[in-house]
């Protein structure tokens, strides 16, 4: 339960990581964290001037430049042939092996009302939220699942893919109806995921002579609030009155500290991570069938979040209800 003296989980020391999102903000915070640890990164967004300018950072960050490696694709995620060709290109770069780690933190949030909102914004943020991710997870399963001949099967150090999702997955809330609905989905997929990858992993310890996959692969999601960077200051500008009033107790971290706090958590091996107080008490009123990181520990927090969240769900309501009568019908002029 305290895992005193346990092994670290997540190493990443001459190990090559993918990590999407990685030009700014939170995967570049990552990125640089990683390679303070001795990893070889490769970043992937869309502008190549960002990706440049990050991965001089992450070069600043490395614990030795001269042994690691680093690298940039310009791509866009939500084209899934693109993330065909990015995991290849990977391949090609990291003399034919596929990535050690993958990690998704591609994505914005354009909040809003959900009718004042246009369709088609409805649609990019499941493109650009879940879809980037699951083209990326996609892309990369296919390749790490690959059943190798019981001649060419070695032991291998475990692989690790790592989605990022936000905790109104697990607690929405009013005025991010374009949001929330994909990092629920994104949710879910990581839940299925976590099952079907037992699949894979049993192969590896059959008893008979069967085609099995290279390496154990681990799925992990980790759960921020808000983390303060370019998209969040924009993010406020959009977001209505409301929605900030009911997010009071959200108390936006840095991307260093948001990154510091997952990577930590992976090297206990955690898989839903969150990174503060207030998103682990929403995580423990929304477990659902979701496997638990601690069994005790976290048995005990889902109850008490479910009798906390007897008062919270119907305040938030109440809260919504009071603002209408107060303010009328909302409008994106009226916010």
């Amino acid at each position: 339960m305290f895992r005193f003296g346990s092994k670290n989980e997540f190493a990443v020391e001459g190990r090559t990581v993918v990590i999407t999102g990685g030009s700014e903000g939170m995967g570049k915070a990552v990125a640089c964290q990683l390679a303070a640890k001795g990893a070889n990164i490769v970043i992937v967004a869309r502008t190549v001037q960002k990706l440049q300018g990050a991965l001089d950072e992450i070069k600043a960050s490395a614990a030795n430049v001269n042994r690691q490696r680093f690298y940039y694709i310009s791509a866009d995620l939500k084209n899934a042939a693109q993330c065909d060709q990015i995991i290849e290109e990977v391949i090609e770069w990291n003399n034919g092996l596929p990535p050690d780690v993958v990690w998704c933190c591609a994505g914005y949030c354009n909040p809003g009302y959900f009718i004042d909102t246009p369709v088609q914004t409805l649609r990019d943020q499941m493109d650009t939220i879940y879809w980037t991710a699951a083209n990326t997870a996609h892309a990369t399963l296919r390749k790490w699942l690959a059943p190798v001949a019981p001649s060419e099967q070695k032991p291998m150090p475990r692989r690790h893919l790592v989605f990022t999702c936000s905790t109104l997955a697990f607690v929405p809330i009013a005025g991010y109806g374009p949001y929330s609905p994909a990092k629920a989905a994104l949710r879910s997929l990581s839940d299925t995921l976590n099952q079907e990858i037992e699949i894979y992993n049993g192969t590896r310890q059959s008893k008979s002579r069967i085609d099995a996959t290279p390496a154990d692969v681990k799925i992990h999601t980790v759960f921020p609030m808000g983390i303060l960077s370019p998209g969040f200051d924009n993010e406020q500008k959009m977001k209505p009155d409301l929605t900030k009033q009911l997010e009071a107790a959200d108390k936006p971290q840095t991307p260093k500290e948001v990154a510091s706090i997952a990577i930590k958590a992976l090297e206990r091996g955690e898989y839903l991570i969150t990174t503060m107080f207030v998103g682990h008490v929403m995580k423990g009123a929304a477990m659902g069938g979701s496997p638990r990181n601690y069994t005790i520990r976290d048995t005990l927090t889902s109850w008490l979040s479910s009798l906390a969240f007897l008062q919270v769900i119907p305040d938030l309501r109440q809260q919504a209800w009071n603002w209408g009568a107060k303010n009328g019908v909302p409008s994106p002029k009226s916010e």
